[in-house]
C-alpha cells in the first residue's frame, strides 16, 4: 500500500514532503486497521458454518495481544518506509 500511495502522490505533485508521508503512512495504516475488522468478522461468521461443512476448526483472530502486534508492525513497517522516502532523494516523494 506504501509503495502505491508513493507513485501514486509522484503524480500528483503535492508540493510538501512531509504532508506526502504523513498521507502514506496513514493510507497503511487504515488498511491495517480495516484488515483487523476483516478478521475479527471472519471470526464472529464463519467459524461455525467452516465446521459444519468441512468439519475444520478454523481461527481467524488471535487475542488482544495479537490484534495490537499486528496493528504495531504496521505503524511501525509504514514510518520505516516513510523515513527510507523522507530520507532518500528519489522522485516518488516531493
Amino acid at each position: 500500500m506504501a509503495m502505491f500511495m508513493s507513485y501514486y502522490l509522484a503524480d500528483v505533485r503535492t508540493p510538501s514532503k512531509l504532508k506526502n508521508c504523513l498521507i502514506i503512512a496513514g493510507a497503511v495504516v487504515f488498511v491495517g486497521v480495516i484488515w483487523e475488522f476483516y478478521e475479527y468478522a471472519a471470526s464472529q461468521i464463519l467459524i461455525r458454518p467452516i465446521y459444519d461443512n468441512f468439519g475444520v476448526r478454523a481461527y481467524f483472530i488471535g487475542d488482544l495481544d495479537d490484534t495490537m502486534n499486528d496493528l504495531l508492525m504496521d505503524i511501525l513497517g509504514a514510518l520505516a518506509y516513510v523515513l527510507v522516502l523522507f530520507r532518500s532523494r528519489t522522485k516518488l516523494i516531493r
